[in-house]
């Protein structure tokens, strides 16, 4: 069996990195060889396995080990060269060395390390397991969006852009203190670009990946787990489960039956909204989850007999179909609303903008050639006619 990656994300707050780590404590628990990551810039890993994490896989009990990744120094071991220049460049424009190369860190430079860092231990098939204990949902789809984006850019601008620096590079270098990229630089460029679609591919297999969501029973972070489960259909990724963290139970007492009935209400309308899912229950507890034990403990109470890591839904996201001689590209987006749409191909691409959020879909070769028409919601598909 290959690895599987198991990310948990949601609104800040809810709790995610407590099931992330008592998922994790519980796969290794039993056998698996686990290791669980924190991309949340806010590192709490270490905090809720009452041990000190770091930037490099530490080992917290028989078959589970921890990382807290440090985003400068995934850059400084996978963007030497592109950093390097980027620093350059912007010395030779008056800024000093301290200030350069802290811009030196472009927008999308975190996210494509933590990427990186999984394609490693993917590639690497040393751990049977791999839970992401991920940021918050809208930094989650940043990172999750990079890829798409990474593959835009170096279709249409990359090629331009090195034919452009392999014309000027000897002028400038002659004439000017302006330094331009050699091909050392074009050349990680193009090694990170070859592992992004690599890593895209990893995650939005659905027999390799799957993303979980997390959310408390309060009508915030409910509308806040549907924007993200529709925006990670968009994209592509495998969502199989909803985990709903806190509920007050019978035995909090009269003081608290408000929250319980207002929670009831939000339950029922999580069941209703997410009925093709699996969903999990969890009361709130009487104390933290601290430590491997406590959390191996919550781990058995969540899962019960389940194996954390079995895929609780297959299925594809996107589908295109011929009926009655009409062509037809369906999106699975249950809670999205057509007013903060728009649809256009441009040049062989379905271009699908959905509030702050695009997805660029490379069309198969029978619709290249065919433009939306229309689109209209049927049982949380999008369905859009093409002619």
């Amino acid at each position: 069996m290959s690895t599987r990656i198991l990310l948990y994300t949601g609104k800040g707050g809810v709790g995610k990195t407590s099931i992330a780590a008592s998922t994790a404590s519980l796969l290794s628990s039993r056998g698996k060889k686990t290791l669980v990551i924190s991309t949340d810039p806010a590192h709490s890993l270490g905090d809720a396995f009452g041990t000190e994490i770091g930037a490099v896989p530490l080992k917290i009990a028989e078959n589970l080990f921890g990382q807290e990744i440090s985003v400068n120094e995934a850059i400084n071991s996978h963007w030497a060269e592109l950093k390097g220049y980027l620093t350059g460049l912007f010395q030779s424009q008056g800024l000093d060395p301290v200030s350069a190369e802290e811009i030196a860190t472009l927008p999308g430079f975190d996210e494509a390390a933590q990427l990186l860092y999984l394609l490693e231990y993917y590639e690497g098939k040393k751990y049977d397991d791999i839970i992401i204990d991920s940021a918050p949902t809208g930094e989650s789809l940043k990172l999750l969006s990079f890829p798409e984006a990474m593959t835009w850019y170096m279709d249409k601008i990359f090629p331009v852009g090195r034919l452009a620096a392999k014309l000027v590079r000897p002028v400038m270098n002659t004439i000017g203190p302006m330094p331009m990229p050699n091909d050392e630089v074009f050349k990680s460029v193009e090694r990170l670009y070859s592992a992004l679609r690599k890593i895209r591919d990893v995650l939005t297999n659905s027999n390799i990946s799957t993303i979980r969501l997390v959310t408390n029973p309060d009508r915030m972070s409910f509308n806040e787990t549907k924007r993200a489960y529709t925006y990670l259909l968009l994209y592509g990724y495998p969502v199989d489960s909803i985990f709903v963290n806190k509920i007050y139970q019978e035995n909090t007492g009269n003081f608290f039956s408000g929250w319980r009935n207002a929670q009831e209400e939000i339950i029922k309308g999580i069941d209703y909204s997410f009925s093709d899912l699996n969903i999990f229950k969890i009361p709130l507890l009487n104390s933290e989850p601290i430590g491997f034990e406590k959390l191996r403990e919550m781990g058995g109470r969540i899962y019960g007999m389940n194996d954390p890591d079995k895929i609780f839904k297959k299925g594809s996201n996107v589908e295109f179909t011929k009926e009655k001689g009409k062509y037809f590209v369906k999106f699975k987006l249950p809670f999205a609303d057509k007013k903060d749409m728009n649809i256009y191909n441009k040049g062989g691409e379905l271009i699908l903008e959905l509030g702050n959020w695009k997805r660029v879909l490379y069309l198969p070769a029978a619709y290249v050639d065919k433009n939306p028409i229309g689109a209209e919601f049927i049982n949380g598909y999008l369905n859009i006619e093409m002619k």
